[in-house]
Order: structure tokens, then sequence, then C-alpha cells
């Protein structure tokens, strides 16, 4: 019997949010989806969708191509012929005619792959099982389709708004919105950075669609995806976090010396494990999250201790700042440990980001 390591309902966990967290835990393996006698498999190396032709049929390949105007049915004849005499795929056939180029080749068995794959992200019922271990044989195995950028592809054409109102927070639940380390690899819209823009600024979901000039359907589609990719979440009610009033009320001066000492001891760690390396992986982090941070961090730079320095004129006043300036620079050093733990993770794995995080615990101590 096939080990199992997680299984569960499409009705309870979204596939869009199925595929994040299969990403985010770096997991390979086979993820069984089934739907009444109906099932598909997907396999995964690392987190990422493994693009491979036992799922899909070669003629139907072929099909799109004359659809798109790629090759001419004639050429398509051939193609077959060639395929049939020689016993090979219609893919070689492709290549071994000379009708499409192997860099094109490529990018259109990825672009058809992930087309047959987008009805998925419209399922609101079925079960699911995700087996570890299971591999695709090499010759069958034409590369991988970015997780992050395949969930946004597939929000984007979502019908099912259905799925959507079910799993977007209640209007008035109270959300965050984060910038995580893989941001940057979104190639988000115009409309979409818009969306972004708003959201940042939004304490629910009431607020932003009340500024938001997007439709609302539309806007819950960017909103899904947001959701689904970790960007909004909903505020844990019972997270015992303490406010920007009473980080004020303790002392301003020891707020600062806690958090440059957490991140000295984020690079000493980082520094540790990778050498010179870690400067280029701590400086990468931090110009990622930058946009998405106030004022006071656009002047921010990296010390080669590992601390970080604001603007300067803040970080020699620390002490006589405004209540709500204090706020915002609580709220962004607090951003920037999240994405360097984050930072960790990705360069070095999951184990490494446990016992960091549970020595952070220890540091820097109020």
């Amino acid at each position: 019997m096939k080990e199992i390591l997680f299984s569960g309902s499409l009705v309870e966990v979204p596939f869009p949010q199925l595929l994040f967290k299969i990403w985010q835990n770096e997991r390979s393996g086979r993820l069984r989806l089934q739907k009444g006698t109906g099932e598909k498999s997907l396999y995964f190396d690392k987190g990422h969708v493994v693009v491979e032709n036992e799922t899909f049929s070669d003629k139907d390949f072929l099909a799109a191509l004359i659809k798109k105007k790629v090759i001419e049915s004639e050429e398509a004849a051939e193609c077959e012929r060639f395929a049939e005499e020689n016993n090979a795929s219609l893919i070689k056939a492709l290549s071994e005619l000379g009708l499409i180029s192997p860099q094109l080749l490529w990018k259109l068995i990825e672009s058809f792959f992930a087309r047959q794959l987008f009805s998925l992200f419209d399922l609101s019922r079925g079960d699911f099982a995700f087996e570890p271990g299971d591999q695709v044989q090499d010759h069958h195995r034409f590369g991988l389709l970015q997780t992050q950028a395949f969930i946004l592809q597939g929000v984007r054409r979502m019908q099912n708004f259905w799925i959507m109102e079910q799993f977007l927070p209640a209007e008035d639940e109270a959300i965050q919105v984060s910038a995580p380390y893989f941001l940057h690899l979104h190639s988000l819209e115009a409309h979409e950075k818009y969306a972004l823009q708003i959201l940042s600024g939004s304490a629910n979901l009431k607020s932003f669609y009340d500024r938001c000039e997007l439709g609302r359907r539309e806007s819950q589609k960017i909103l899904f995806a947001f959701f689904s990719l970790g960007i909004m979440s909903v505020v844990d009610k019972n997270q015992k976090t303490k406010s920007a009033t009473e980080y004020f009320a303790l002392d301003p001066g020891k707020i600062q010396a806690s958090f440059d000492e957490k991140c000295a001891y984020i690079y000493k760690y980082v520094s540790k494990e990778l050498g010179l390396v870690a400067q280029n992986v701590v400086s990468k982090c931090l110009e990622e999250i930058r946009p998405s941070l106030g004022p006071l961090f656009q002047k921010m730079q990296l010390l080669p201790d590992g601390r970080i320095e604001v603007d300067a004129a803040v970080q020699t006043s620390v002490n006589h700042l405004a209540e709500d300036l204090f706020k915002n620079l609580v709220k962004g050093y607090e951003e920037i440990l999240v994405a360097e733990v984050l930072a960790v993770k990705k360069s070095l794995g999951n184990a490494h980001e446990s016992g960091l995080v549970k020595n952070l615990e220890k540091v820097g101590c109020l």
C-alpha cells in the first residue's frame, strides 16, 4: 500500500491552496485528485509541478498546434505518418521533421500541459491524497512549472466564484497583508498591483471593496489569488503579540536594540552556513521587501554585522518618535524579520528555519 503523507477534501482545502501547501513544504511525490469515478494525478519535485506527457494525449497536442496555426494540417498528417512508420511519439516526430524548433516545442508543451490543468481550479468537490516519493520516468519528464506562477495563472481563469466566496475571509474580519520573499517572482498585472496597494491599507475586505475601483468579481479573483499565495491572511485573534502602544510603553530604545540583536543573529547564522554568500542572500531579501515597507525603510542599509539601518534621522531619535511613526517602525522590522527567516528556509531548508525561529525567541528578549 502506498504511503499517504496527507489527504482530505477540496470542500475544506481548495485546489490553489493545496498547491501552495505542497510548494511551501517543498514536497516531492504524486497528488491524486478524485471526483466520482474520475481521477487525475499531478507529480511534484520539491514543490514544483512536473511537466510530463503521460497524462495528456499527443494527438490532442497536435490538434492544438493546428488550431493555433503553429503547423498546417498537412504537416500534422506528415508527422503522424512519420511517428507510425518509425514507432516514435508525435512529439519526437515534430522535432525529427524540423517542423518546430526545440526551444519553441518545449514552451508549447509546457503551455499545453498547464492549460489541461486549469479546470482543476474550479473543482469544488472531490478528494485528494499526496503520496511522497513517486516520480515520473525521465523520458516522460519535460520540465517543471513554477508553482506560484501557475497558481496565479489558474486563479485568473477561474469561473467558480462560489469557491472564492466560501474561502475568502468575511468582510468584517480583520486581515493583514505581508510581503513574502517570493512576491517578486509574481508577474502581477497593473490592476493586480493596484489591488495590492489598496489592500495594504485596508483593515478588512469591506474597507477594500469600498475603496477599490475594480468590479467585485474581478476583485474576488485577485483577493483569492493573494489569499491562496499567503500574501493576505486573517489576523489571528488568539495571537499573543504586543500592540505598538504596548511596545511604546516599554522603551523605544530597548525595542530598537531587540530588533538589532535579532537581525544580527540571523546574519551571523546565515554567514556560518553559507559563508560569503550570506551578504547576497540577506541583501537580496531586503531589496525584495523594500517596496512593501513604509517611507522609514526606503533608505535602509544592511550593516556589516547584519543590523538594519533605516533613515538616519529616525535611527538617532528613536526615543523621541511620535507613536504612529514608532508603530510603523515596529511593523517594518517585524516584516523584515519574517522575510529573513523565510529566506533562510529557501536557502537552507525547513530544518534550519525551525532551529532559527526557536533560537530567535531567546535572542533580543525584552
